[in-house]
């Protein structure tokens, strides 16, 4: 064999063994979570650490009760008092031993499934990305997410569930337990909307540490299956060497590999062009946040809204309706025809009056204008300048 064909044999070896491995740490896993009953996941999940709980607008810190260990109840002012390291240690509780999780109204979580290929799970983090800013009305920063990855299907296909929690309600949520963000571990829904399916959860952090021993000793054991596995390979390709490979055969498996990676090029080309797409479409259009803030702002104190429609016309252009009562409807397309982001209003019913209400009804179309949508410095600069 030529110095070319050992190179190239090895290169082929080293990448087989890889793909094996991989394959095989996957398929461990995957009968691990199968064989486990999701209590035990839980626990496995959270390092083997002790769960405390919080539940949101609650002062109690509730540590849960173990084998020869009572539950143990630690007030918001006494952790205000000190601090969560002493107000554990007065209890007999060791900081690092302890997962704490927050509770909160599963209201609070905005949850949201959708079906990705299983050759994309390498892109995961920005498939996530794409589909928050697609698809949700919030932006990335002011949200915790949560993503759960369901087993392979038909087609190729798998199962992924995001949970969303805006910052915003966490701070309020823990005040009165005097707790912060940087202590928690995870923050799950006091219930699930589907009883099929475990509540929503977001994991935050290991809240301080917690116990790894579990987690080393699992290392371990994938280790030494790996070298055993490396090993029985090994032993194959050993016995393979010695047989003359046919130069036909890696040319094939060169073809293969460079197949693979036009694949690999033609899903990032769809993948950014799919972000320039986002991209434009945010540039172009204003997110349905700021609509509604700019209608709460130019509608009058007597008016309120029963409702907000989003359409597009044939021409490609976008318009607003809305519904709802006033103390005198007549006025409003006028206020609108001032925004910067409404043009040519106009009702499209007549109004008529609300014996029940003592209102008018009424029903308005608006216009979006177009590249109505506020640049990123001009939104900073509009933040700041708020009072």
């Amino acid at each position: 064999m030529t110095a070319t064909g050992g190179l190239l044999s090895r290169e082929v070896t080293l990448d087989s063994l890889k793909a094996a491995l991989l394959r095989f740490l996957a398929w461990e896993s995957a009968q691990l979570r199968a064989a486990l009953p999701a209590a035990a996941m839980r626990w496995l999940q959270a390092g083997g650490a002790r769960e405390a709980v919080v539940k949101a607008g609650e002062p109690d810190l509730l540590v849960a009760a173990e084998p020869g260990q009572r539950e143990i109840r630690i007030s918001g002012a006494e952790i205000a008092a000190t601090s969560l390291d002493a107000a554990l240690a007065r209890k007999g509780v060791s900081r690092k031993s302890l997962a704490i999780v927050l509770e909160m109204p599963a209201a609070a979580f905005l949850s949201r499934r959708f079906d990705a290929p299983v050759t994309a799970l390498g892109q995961l983090s920005r498939i996530v990305e794409a589909e928050i800013e697609r698809r949700t009305p919030f932006r990335r920063d002011d949200v915790l997410v949560g993503r759960e990855v369901g087993p392979s299907g038909a087609g190729g296909k798998t199962s992924i569930r995001l949970a969303l929690l805006r910052r915003d309600l966490i701070a309020p949520a823990l005040a009165p337990s005097a707790l912060a963000l940087r202590d928690l571990a995870r923050i799950r829904a006091d219930s699930a909307p589907d009883p099929s399916n475990e509540p929503l959860s977001i994991a935050v952090g290991d809240g301080g540490g917690a116990d790894r021993r579990f987690w080393r000793s699992a290392s371990v054991m994938f280790a030494l299956a790996a070298v055993l596995l490396i090993a029985g390979v090994g032993a194959t390709f050993w016995r393979q060497s010695r047989e003359a490979d046919d130069l036909d055969a890696q040319i094939a498996r060169m073809q293969t590999r460079a197949a693979h990676v036009r694949q690999i090029a033609d899903g990032a080309a769809k993948e950014s062009k799919l972000a320039s797409l986002l991209h434009d479409l945010r540039r172009d259009n204003p997110p349905l946040s700021e609509l509604w803030e700019e209608i709460s702002r130019i509608a009058p104190d007597s008016a309120f809204l029963t409702d907000l429609h989003l359409s597009e016309d044939k021409k490609g252009g976008r318009n607003v309706d809305l519904a709802g009562f006033a103390a005198s409807a007549v006025g409003l397309p006028l206020l609108f025809d001032q925004s910067k982001y409404f043009a040519e209003a106009a009702l499209t019913a007549p109004i008529t009056s609300d014996a029940r209400e003592r209102r008018e009804t009424f029903s308005l179309r608006l216009k979006l204008r177009p590249g109505a949508a506020a640049k990123p410095a001009e939104t900073a600069r509009a933040t700041e300048a708020r009072p």
